[in-house]
């Protein structure tokens, strides 16, 4: 099996944009066939990336969220033939010269055509040599978005991304509909990626526990797509129960930042889901 480059489109999610966001698809534009950037904003940047290779720029001219916006790109990608997408967030950097390598490394698992994710390792702190990596391909049931090789067959198949999720667990909700499909989720451990969650990595001061804060706004579709997530998916409950849990502990004992907000959110989003 191989991958190629010209079976391959990009599809990246802006919100606000700066030079930082160009020079991220720069790194990996010319491993693709296409880019496509569809953007959150209210007003148009694609004065940004008119001189980009392989660019096409797609304003929404509103936030409709991260779900339909993954949905523009893939149909648009779908429309131009190829069978593959790569999704990334404005936030994620790939090294330069690693999709070549990302390629041939999937393309070499033994149950490619049954895998409807790849997705590379997400280095959010700077020291993935320190976490725990189970083998060269470690099947998962849910994966961060960004960096992914999405097929997009399989995305057709699913009936997209759940734009009434908005933001939150849209991938995790993806990841569990396309294996309730039969397909796979497979983590290629030799490839990272570059990542950063939320407003990027803290840590507890003295024990040093890391923890990743959000926006308050933020914590309202967390609480209500986890609940959504449980409902929709029995099996997982145990995972997003406990997942649940680690968000009420962060809040209540060292996320001090807008603590009350996040608080009312958190319950907000649940409730509402009941």
């Amino acid at each position: 099996m191989e991958l190629r480059k010209d079976n391959i489109a990009a599809v990246v999610v802006w919100f606000n944009p700066g030079q930082k966001e160009v020079e991220a698809i720069k790194l990996y534009c010319a491993d693709v066939s296409h880019v496509f950037v569809i953007d959150n904003s209210v007003t148009s940047y694609s004065a940004l990336v008119e001189e980009v290779e392989n660019v096409e720029y797609v304003p929404l001219f509103e936030n409709k969220g991260i779900a339909a916006a993954l949905n523009v790109g893939c149909a648009r990608a779908l429309s131009f033939g190829v069978e593959w997408v790569l999704t990334m967030d404005q936030d994620s950097r790939w090294d330069i010269h690693t999709i070549p390598e990302y390629l041939k490394e999937v393309a070499q698992f033994e149950n490619f055509d049954e895998t409807g994710i790849f997705t590379p390792y997400h280095d959010c702190d700077g020291h993935p040599e320190q976490h725990h990596l189970n083998g060269r391909f470690e099947h998962k049931n849910v994966v961060m978005c960004s960096g992914n090789l999405l097929r997009l067959s399989a995305w057709e198949l699913s009936g997209g991304f759940r734009e009434d999720f908005f933001i939150d667990s849209v991938d995790d909700e993806m990841c569990c509909h396309l294996r309730e499909l039969g397909y796979r989720i497979i983590r290629a451990n030799n490839i990272y990626l570059n990542h950063q969650l939320g407003e990027g990595v803290r840590y507890v001061p003295l024990i040093r526990h890391p923890y990743i804060p959000h926006k308050a706004w933020r914590y309202y579709y967390i609480s209500r797509n986890i609940h959504r997530m449980m409902r929709l998916y029995p099996d997982m409950r145990k995972y997003y129960s406990k997942a649940m849990r680690k968000y009420v502990k962060r809040l209540l004992l060292y996320d001090w930042d807008d603590k009350v907000a996040k608080l009312r959110n958190l319950r907000k989003g649940w409730y509402e889901e009941k």
